[in-house]
């Protein structure tokens, strides 16, 4: 294809998505689902991409945006309401991942008849993520708590993790052929350690250097590559790279905390107020590529469009079913409870099972295509059902509004009077 046509595709993309993300700041839709929708027409539609050579490269890329995605995330959690939102956001995971996982893992063994260890790949790819990139601004805009915000926001970023680490886990047991469930166990707990601990000392390290260095140019780019070195070691080391840049991401965003440390009274709020700024911009960008991606790569199989999509909505049913469970546990008894309806609609998931699905493709994994499908429908099912859940909250606000006004135009005369 020519140079500049593709130039020029990659520019409509790009409008696209920043189109999309105004029409969802103001609607509530999600981005995801415009960019998806985009990315078939081009792919298998009109066959601008043929999907056999995006394949290959997809993979890095889409982890690539995975953990650059969620280095933006981490540096805009505030370490107080993390230590304050941990605990009810780690048990909402626990059980919405868990029990999800399990669930989906029996429906591919019983009623779609894969074998044990693809049902469970599969489950692991789809089971119990929330998207940070539609949640957190969508719960913003729809003026929830504070403490909502945050449980919310939490949970995304957690339950990828859970997702990524459970999948990798699998996957090692289907290339290795020996590994056991205890050893799976034992996997993720090392992994879990050698990443928190790694992203939390080069962390450190960075900070530091910042500190000292923050006045030099190109501080940015220079944070971006300090950022590629804690996930490529902490996953050379045996850990997960993509929670070592989480951790990195919180700690470098709280740095604050750090200051009594420090010998001077210097801030570096400007220079993180620009980098939080840069990183958003380059999520966004990565973002609107990979979806778009996703949708080249969909396979239109019209023979399989109804049984795939009744599979979707079967998942879509478990998902709402243990997510609803999950909010009723880890909201008991707190100021969470107000919200719980909110919180239970918020399932609209995104870049996880996105990546996996096309890493799973790249590692020509069994059904793999199958999962990349599947997966595709249940993205798009799960950011309907919190488009409605948004809408249904807006509308709720406006006739509460509206009942207040007339209450005060009510009262007004009589006071007058």
């Amino acid at each position: 294809m020519n140079v500049s046509v593709v130039f020029a595709l990659i520019a409509g993309i790009i409008i696209i998505g920043f189109a999309g993300e105004f029409f969802f700041k103001k609607t509530g839709i999600p981005i995801f689902i415009f960019l998806i929708f985009t990315g078939i027409v081009l792919g298998p539609i009109l066959n601008f991409f043929p999907r056999e050579s995006l394949i290959p490269e997809l993979s890095i890329f889409a982890e690539l945006t995975l953990f650059m995605v969620l280095f933006y995330g981490g540096l805009g959690l505030n370490f107080s309401s993390v230590v304050l939102n941990g605990g009810r956001a780690l048990v909402q995971t626990v059980i919405y991942v868990g029990i999800s996982i399990i669930l989906i893992g029996l429906v591919g063994i019983f009623v779609l008849n894969w074998n044990l260890l693809s049902s469970f790949i599969f489950a692991s790819i789809i089971g119990g993520e929330t998207t940070a990139a539609v949640v957190v601004p969508l719960s913003k805009s729809m003026k929830l708590s504070e403490g909502t915000i945050t449980f919310l926001t939490l949970e995304s970023a957690v339950n990828s993790i859970f997702s990524i680490v459970l999948f990798f886990a699998f996957v090692g047991i289907y290339t290795d052929g020996k590994a056991g469930w205890l050893s799976i166990v034992g996997g993720i707990g090392l992994q879990f350690s050698i990443g928190i601990a790694l992203g939390a000392i080069l962390s450190l390290v960075w900070v530091f250097a910042l500190y000292r260095f923050q006045k030099q140019r190109f501080t940015y780019v220079l944070t971006v590559g300090f950022v590629l070195t804690t996930y490529s070691l902490s996953t050379v080391l045996g850990g997960n790279g993509t929670l070592a840049v989480l951790v990195f991401g919180i700690i470098l965003g709280n740095y604050h905390l750090l200051k009594r440390i420090f010998k001077g009274q210097t801030s570096m709020d400007p220079l993180l107020k620009q980098l939080e700024k840069f990183q958003g911009e380059i999520s966004f960008f990565l973002e609107s590529l990979f979806f778009v991606f996703l949708g080249l790569t969909f396979i239109i199989n019209p023979s399989l469009i109804v049984s795939n999509l009744s599979i979707g909505i079967l998942i879509l049913s478990i998902l709402l079913a243990t997510r609803f469970t999950a909010v009723r546990v880890s909201t008991f008894k707190s100021e969470l409870n107000k919200e719980r309806r909110q919180i239970m609609l918020m399932c609209a998931m995104g870049l996880t099972p996105a990546t996996l699905s096309v890493l799973a493709v790249s590692l020509q994994l069994p059904l793999s295509d199958t999962f990349l499908n599947i997966v595709t429908y249940v993205i798009i099912l799960t950011n309907v059902v919190t488009t409605v859940g948004s809408i249904l909250n807006k509308r709720k606000q406006t006739q509460e509004y509206k009942g207040i006004k007339q209450t005060e135009n009510w009262i007004a005369p009589e006071n007058h009077s």
